[in-house]
Formats: C-alpha cells, sequence, structure tokens
C-alpha cells in the first residue's frame, strides 16, 4: 500500500533569514503547516474521536500522545500503525516538541521501509532532517539526509521523487545549523 509523499515538512517550510550574525539574536527558521486534517482510522475507535476533538481544541500534544498511543498497540508493520506515527510525530511538532517529533517520524520511516514503501520512507527521513535542525542537532540532520538519499538511488524509484527529494534534501542542507553537537 503506497502511502506516498503526504505533508513533507520541509517542503511546507517557509525561512526566514536573519539579518544579524549573533546566534542569540538570529530567529529559528520559522515553519508553518497548513490545517491538519486528522484522519480517522476507525469513527467507531473512541482514541481516534478524542484525538481528532483534542487536535481540534489545540492540545497537540495531548492528541499526539493519543496517536502515538494507538500506533505502539498497532500492528508493527502496518498503514494504520505508520499513519498514526506520521500523525503523531506532525502534533508534537506542532507542540513544540521537537525530541518526540522526530523519534516518532523515524519510527514511520521505519515502518514505511520494513513494509516495502520507500518513497514515503525517503520523504519521512527528509521530514525528521527538518525536525533535527529545530532539535539542534546537525549529526540527526545529516543521517537521516543521508538515508533519504540512499533510498531515492535505489532502483525503482519514481524518478518524479527522485527529483522532489533531492529539492527537499537540497533545501534541508542548506539551513543552518549550529555544526558544534
Amino acid at each position: 500500500m503506497a502511502m506516498g509523499p503526504r505533508l513533507s515538512l520541509a517542503a511546507l517550510a517557509v525561512f526566514l533569514l536573519p539579518s544579524s550574525t549573533s546566534a542569540q539574536e538570529e530567529p529559528r527558521p520559522m515553519y508553518e503547516l497548513p490545517t491538519i486534517t486528522v484522519t480517522v482510522l476507525s469513527e467507531a475507535d473512541p482514541l481516534f474521536e478524542t484525538a481528532s476533538a483534542l487536535y481540534q481544541a489545540g492540545d497537540w500534544s495531548g492528541a499526539a500522545q493519543l496517536y502515538r498511543t494507538a500506533a505502539e498497540g498497532m500492528s508493527r508493520n502496518g498503514a494504520d500503525s505508520y499513519v498514526s506515527f506520521d500523525m503523531s510525530a506532525r502534533l508534537y511538532f506542532y507542540a513544540g516538541e521537537y525530541g518526540t517529533s522526530r523519534e516518532m517520524m523515524e519510527r514511520a520511516a521505519e515502518i514505511a521501509e520494513a513494509t516495502g514503501d520507500m518513497v514515503s520512507a525517503a520523504y519521512r527521513h527528509v521530514d525528521a532532517a527538518f525536525i533535527s535542525i529545530w532539535e539542534g542537532f546537525p549529526a540527526k540532520r545529516r543521517e537521516h539526509v543521508q538515508a533519504a538519499e540512499t533510498l531515492a538511488r535505489e532502483d525503482g524509484f519514481p524518478e518524479t521523487d527522485v527529483v522532489r527529494v533531492d529539492a527537499l534534501i537540497r533545501g534541508v542542507s542548506s539551513l543552518p545549523v549550529d555544526e558544534d553537537d
């Protein structure tokens, strides 16, 4: 089941370049996400209804935790767990919990790889690289950029996605990060 690029974090980033060279005065890269449509994987499941309600109320951390809990209780290599980890990562990002956001995005990438969806895995690695910038971890950014590049070079990776992933990688790689990790 191809999960596709979905909402790529890096593709939706809006960057404000600092006019000052002082690290404390530099604004962080600005990032905007359009309104997330919360996927209700099963309308009969009150957990997802609650997550949706928390999201609508602006409690992104609470919604993210519910999606994470749901994903951790699902089949390890299923589309539902991929979607739940991906949604959890995005909601944690909204909540400013960048470390947890990156970890959830990494889990989504792992599931995509385990199920053979290398296109989705590559996009999730780019997203994790972008989140790593917010975290201030250039080594993690490099790790995820390398993973995305490797996946995009595999036989059978669609050429249109190779071009998109390469463009996203160039964008993520060009962002300033303190390299003293």
